[in-house]
């Protein structure tokens, strides 16, 4: 198991990140795990307090990323 505190500069949020599999473990010890976690925090956070058609902007963007980074993978281990 393995957590981290993911806190806003400005002390808008704090959210704690706990994760169990060791995959998940090595990636909050990996050097840009803050920036990233506080980055999708802030994007959601953002999105949902603009409502609108901006929750799901985000989700289909997410979505579109996760692809495309599965893809990318399925070709680096097949090369």
């Amino acid at each position: 198991m393995a957590q981290r505190l993911i806190e806003d500069d400005n002390g808008l949020f704090s959210c704690e990140v706990e994760v169990q599999s060791i995959i998940l473990q090595e990636a909050m010890e990996h050097e840009g795990a803050e920036d990233v976690l506080k980055c999708a925090l802030i994007a959601a956070l953002t999105a949902l307090a603009e409502a609108g058609p901006w929750p799901d902007a985000l989700l289909e963007s997410m979505a579109t990323f996760m692809l495309e980074m599965r893809e990318a993978v399925i070709q680096e281990t097949l090369s």
